[in-house]
């Protein structure tokens, strides 16, 4: 009796086994095909974040020519990475933007 109980778990735990592994190779194979599902929503992703990255850098490096105060210069370099339409750092993009235009 003993035998034929454990034969019988065998038996079931061979079908959930199969039944498992064609699910986990199609997953495997459709996220290698397609790549991430977010691709598939926003297919310029990658190059809009390219294009904020350089964005971003050359915002930095005009906040850093500018001589303003250490304390100054770190709020406007969080107000940058956090939202970049604060009045704080509009307001000082757009001065030093009025003096450029008048050096020239």
């Amino acid at each position: 009796m003993l035998l034929f109980c454990i034969g019988l778990c065998l038996l079931n735990t061979t079908n959930l086994i199969g039944q498992q592994k064609p699910q986990m190779v199609a997953a495997l194979q459709a996220d290698k095909e397609e790549g991430p599902a977010l691709y598939k929503f926003e297919p310029d992703y990658l190059s809009a974040e390219e294009m904020r990255r350089k964005e971003i850098l050359s915002m930095r490096a005009l906040i850093d020519s500018m001589d303003i105060s250490e304390g100054k210069r770190q709020k406007l370099v969080r107000d940058l990475y956090r939202n970049r339409g604060s009045k704080r750092l509009t307001k000082i993009l757009l001065a030093n933007n009025m003096f450029e235009e008048l050096e020239n």
